[in-house]
């Protein structure tokens, strides 16, 4: 009874989440033989109660009062099943009790299934390989001279060293052409986006007063955080950036001649190892991790999405495909940036063969398109401007409508990467041409640059203050734009640096820490959403929400992001690249014959090394 909640707190303030005492709930059948308790945590309408502030959408939501549902946590004999837990609350309440999970916390009975096992084996294998090839490394094995025969023996091995993949990560690579800003660049915005999914499931999880979200929400100052998913479309630019650039250097080198299919091949092989490796965590062990009062719900949900869904992310489709069930909250950037990957070269050659007028029409006809189709989805559907972040709509990302039909469409985001492919042929050209930007013309840009990426960012406040609320117009020309505002912010600032039109910021962002958290984005972003899940099922006690405790629960999620993002990248995500270029060096021509080189140009924005690639070393 003691760890049974008696009635519900700071209701008026909002909070949802009632947890009791789940530790001292659960043990009980370990300590007592004959009390097995289980803890349930129901799902509960209180009637009449009328929010100090709404954490909704609207001000009178749910203020104008008949009920507001919430979270009760009861604790029971564990012979009593769900059902009979929710009529026993509702019994003893008064109280209507829709839903119960409950929750036994003991050993597993069943042992472990076959793929849990495999999953086992395999990981088992991959750390064998990586302690061996340290040590054989830290011996100097793998650089001693040795027989011909013998030395892709000693590449493979030194290529899962980790040891030789720590100092890969924070080597300084030669910066020809002025990508050392592309660092900084990646960095500061994954940190931004990670921040963004903490403050995303921390005001989806328990807090004591999720009014606090909608009050800040209102403040001009909060929307670069509120407005985190356009930093993603910087890495959607990044990748059309860094795609056209190398694909066209690529081209000029081999007089046009591509195989496109290895281009295919290698990325998706580059790509897919450690994310089916962190797919195969969460389909298999996620939830034997821990435990907690949202445990049961959110990892066993998480587990058999996975395991339903799993083959649609390896292929890459998952943003259209099995969005009932979508594996990973994440996932749909790796989609759309792949699907707008193939469409690339589509673009890029007819640029690279016929010159600039081609270039503007066809990137720029296909930036217009991509720009109306939001509109006419937005406006049609009557849908918000953008994904917005309400502490009753994100408790489960992957079943907020416009999370799941709209944000991660590949028809909707293909804006930024467009640009990037444009601003990625006029550093190419200008490269060439060597042409040098005007005083004026330059103050010009940085001018406008400077206001269309404010507007982008900081006009979403309207839409959270009700200015903009309800007129259906200002979203859809909002949803159409800002992506685009967005877009020529980043994309002047990537071609101002690059060039050499910026010394003083592209000094500042080659800044050499930079380094290693850029090349870990990729597997961070992996991580970052087993990270979110495990803390907010985890969470004993509801959150009270204030700008330090939210600060520095956002510092601690980052920092165990990017301390689980190294250990991916020297497991799988180094190891895999270090084997792919010693592939490559098989299939590279000696004379560079009429197929080209089968060398990939490094295409995504989230990828380990690919700031530093040239074509030579892609």
């Amino acid at each position: 009874i003691d760890a049974t909640v008696k009635y519900p707190e700071a209701v008026e303030l909002g909070a949802r989440y009632h947890l009791g005492s789940y530790d001292e709930c659960v043990p009980v059948g370990e300590r007592v033989a004959p009390v097995r308790s289980q803890y349930c945590l129901a799902q509960v309408a209180l009637d009449g109660f009328r929010l100090q502030q709404s954490a909704g959408r609207s001000d009178n939501e749910p203020s104008n009062g008949t009920s507001l549902t919430v979270r009760w946590g009861v604790c029971v004999p564990a012979s009593c099943s769900a059902s009979e837990t929710a009529r026993l609350l509702a019994g003893a309440s008064g109280y209507a009790v829709s839903d119960a999970v409950c929750q036994v916390r003991s050993r597993p009975s069943g042992g472990y299934d076959r793929l849990q096992i495999v999953s086992a084996c395999v990981l088992a294998v991959f750390v064998l390989m990586v302690v061996f090839s340290t040590l054989y490394d830290g011996g100097g094995g793998a650089r001693s001279e040795c027989a011909p025969e013998k030395r892709p023996t000693a590449a493979v091995l030194r290529a899962f060293s980790a040891v030789e993949n720590l100092r890969k990560l924070a080597q300084l690579s030669k910066d020809d052409h002025g990508l050392g800003c592309i660092n900084g660049i990646k960095a500061l915005a994954m940190v931004f986006i990670l921040g963004g999914h903490a403050l995303v499931f921390m005001a989806g999880g328990p807090l004591i007063n999720p009014a606090f979200f909608r009050e800040q929400s209102r403040l001009v100052q909060n929307a670069f955080l509120l407005n985190s998913p356009l930093l993603v479309d910087t890495f959607l630019l990044l990748s059309g950036f860094l795609f056209a650039r190398l694909l066209l250097l690529e081209l000029d080198k081999r007089q046009g001649r591509l195989n496109f299919g290895l281009l295919y091949l290698f990325r998706y092989v580059r790509l897919t190892p450690a994310y089916l490796a962190v797919i195969a965590l969460y389909a298999t062990w996620l939830p034997r991790l821990g435990d907690g009062p949202l445990w049961t719900e959110r990892m066993e949900l998480e587990q058999r999405r996975c395991r339903q869904s799993w083959w649609l992310n390896v292929l890459y489709v998952n943003n259209y495909f099995g969005t009932d069930s979508v594996c990973m909250f994440q996932s749909w950037y790796l989609a759309t940036d792949t699907q707008l990957f193939l469409l690339a070269p589509v673009l890029l050659y007819p640029m690279w063969r016929y010159g600039h007028r081609v270039a503007l029409l066809l990137v720029g006809g296909a930036t217009g398109v991509s720009i109306a189709v939001p509109f006419f989805v937005t406006y049609v559907r009557r849908l918000d401007p953008t994904f917005m972040v309400f502490t009753d709509e994100v408790h489960d990302l992957q079943a907020n409508d416009y999370f799941v039909n709209v944000y991660g469409k590949t028809h909707l985001r293909a804006t930024a990467y467009l640009f990037g492919l444009l601003v990625g042929y006029l550093v190419h050209w200008m490269q060439i041409k060597n042409v040098r930007i005007g005083r004026r013309k330059l103050a010009a840009c940085w001018a406008a640059a400077t206001v269309c990426g404010c507007t982008a960012m900081f006009s979403l406040t309207a839409f959270y203050t009700g200015l903009g609320t309800g007129n259906y117009l200002h979203n859809a020309l909002y949803a159409a734009l800002h992506r685009f505002g967005w877009s020529l912010s980043n994309g002047w600032l990537v071609l101002a640096c690059v060039t050499g039109h910026s010394r003083t910021l592209h000094r500042v962002l080659s800044w050499r820490a930079f380094v290693p958290l850029s090349r870990l984005t990729y597997c961070a972003y992996l991580m970052n959403g087993l990270v979110e899940l495990y803390l907010s099922a985890s969470r004993r006690t509801p959150l009270y929400a204030s700008i330090a405790t939210l600060t520095a629960e956002s510092i601690s999620h980052m920092t165990l992001t990017f301390l689980l993002a190294l250990l991916l990248c020297l497991m799988f995500e180094s190891p895999i690249h270090g084997l792919e270029k010693i592939l490559l060096s098989r299939f590279r021509p000696t004379h560079g014959g009429p197929t080209g080189s089968a060398r990939e140009p490094e295409t995504n924005s989230l990828s380990t090394n690919n700031t530093h690639s040239t074509s030579e070393e892609a």
